[in-house]
């Protein structure tokens, strides 16, 4: 990828801009297709690749240039000034077409991560957040929403820029963070059925038209999960109002701001007390699934931008591709990305069929797909060199501050592996996860790392949690 700056050009050289993400990448075709590939027709996933790596792509390089980050202004909403995030064209274009490429057919999951994938390419883009979050919402709002909330679902699938709605989630507060139960926004019935909420959320991502939200049920009661619109049936501004623009140090696309509620008015979803079960079961569970697919997509562009580069570069009279310490470097990082296409499609694979293992997969998955994404888009750069960190010369640096952040979105972690480790502690799903063992040796050497967890406190479990966690990822990815 080139840029007309002086800097950043090296004379004949065409770069990744234009590829086909999907016609590039053979090794996800085969993750993805798996042993359908002879009979599927991949004509959606070609398209999509060509849009990826075109169209989409320079639209979400566009919107990364600093003047069209997004920005809070004032505007009028029903006769008064309030303050609202705005989007440049390129963005809210960005946003259409993956919107259209998602929800234009029906489509299982493992279709739709593979877009997923083949979307965060570019990097996270301000895109894929905002998807993640929408699907989730559709999907809470499908299995537990009334009525009511269900006729929001036409909108949330649209791609009308006029008409179409986009999910956001505004759970984490100041004094809490990831541990959601210390949440001190306050949740009151009003008369008419409804609740008005007041408290502040600290980190709200895409706010923008519908989100959900926790609350305490009154003063002492348990945590719920509300659907909150941003405006009034009237139009007006619903009881909330935006503090500031968080200057986040990545996935700068998408805007994540503070928000104060001011009586704003909910509903319910669920049932009171089922507050944390229905936001880690029905949204989390979606969105860190989402976090893997989008490391993947960098982890797969960082890989694509290495062996271009090293394919064409010509140093000491010979291709670099062809020099020992580089082909052992590309190599290393195809085998790294391959683990990850395998442990990934597994774990898609798990959730789309109800698998026990499933609660183990998605949390461990989160934690180990994002941490090799981080390094292999610090492989390529360093392969690279100078021109690797160079923002007109290709999207690694962009793609570098996106990988940090989105290892961090959606629990840390420790707090992950906790939750993987517990989960393969319950017998039904160690013996799925087991299952999936390439080397019998490897399953009867997971469930002894396990039983000999069950021997521990709690403090001492929790320190070999994440070693237990990468090890039963070694398993699923065959390293």
């Amino acid at each position: 990828m080139t840029t007309t700056g002086e800097d950043a050009v090296l004379p004949g050289y065409a770069g990744t801009r234009g590829m086909n993400m999907w016609d590039a990448d053979a090794n996800l075709r085969d993750a993805a297709l798996g042993s359908a590939t002879a009979c599927v027709d991949d004509a959606p996933f070609r398209e999509f690749g060509a849009l990826a790596g075109g169209r989409l792509g320079d639209l979400i390089e566009e919107s990364h240039k600093p003047e069209k980050l997004p920005r809070l202004v004032d505007k009028d909403l029903g006769g008064k000034q309030v303050r609202a995030v705005e989007y440049c064209p390129e963005q809210i274009e960005a946003r259409r077409l993956l919107a259209r490429a998602v929800y234009a057919r029906p489509l299982g999951l493992r279709a739709r991560m593979t877009l997923a994938v083949l979307s965060n390419c570019a990097g996270e883009g301000g895109i894929t957040c905002p998807l993640a979050m929408t699907e989730g919402l559709i999907g809470l709002l499908e299995r537990r929403g009334t009525a009511a909330q269900k006729a929001w679902l036409p909108r949330l699938r649209s791609d009308d820029l006029e008409w179409a709605l986009t999910g956001g989630q505004f759970v984490t507060e100041r004094q809490g963070g990831s541990n959601v139960s210390a949440n001190e926004t306050v949740a009151r019935p009003s008369a008419d059925g409804a609740w008005t909420l007041r408290g502040t959320k600290w980190f709200c991502s895409n706010p923008g038209e519908l989100w959900v939200t926790t609350a305490r049920v009154g003063d002492d009661g348990p945590i719920g999960l509300f659907l909150v619109p941003r405006r009034r049936a009237d139009g007006r501004l619903n009881g909330h109002r935006i503090l500031r623009l968080k200057a986040i140090g990545g996935t700068r696309g998408k805007a994540t701001v503070e928000v104060e509620y001011e009586d704003a008015r909910a509903e319910l979803i669920g049932k009171p007390r089922e507050g944390l079960v229905l936001l880690v079961d029905e949204i989390l569970s979606v969105s860190r699934l989402h976090v893997a697919g989008a490391a993947l997509g960098f982890a797969s562009r960082a890989l694509l931008e290495a062996e271009t580069f090293a394919a064409w570069r010509v140093a000491y009279g010979r291709r670099i591709a062809d020099m020992p310490s580089v082909r052992a470097r590309l190599d290393g990082m195809r085998r790294e990305r391959r683990g990850m296409l395998d442990a990934f499609y597994a774990g898609v694979d798990a959730v789309e069929s109800g698998a026990p293992d499933a609660e183990a997969l998605v949390p461990l998955l989160k934690v180990e797909v994002s941490k090799r994404a981080s390094f292999l888009v610090r492989e390529a750069q360093l392969l690279i060199g100078g021109h690797g960190i160079l923002d007109d010369f290709s999207p690694l640096n962009r793609l570098a501050d996106d990988a940090v952040v989105n290892e961090i979105w959606e629990g840390t972690h420790p707090i992950l592996c906790g939750h993987a480790a517990k989960a393969l502690r319950r017998p039904r799903v160690l013996e799925a996860f087991a299952r999936r063992a390439r080397v019998p040796a490897f399953a009867a050497e997971l469930k002894a790392r396990v039983e000999a967890t069950r021997k521990l406190t709690d403090d001492e479990r929790s320190l070999k949690d994440e070693s237990l966690v990468g090890f039963a990822y070694d398993l699923l990815s065959g390293a």
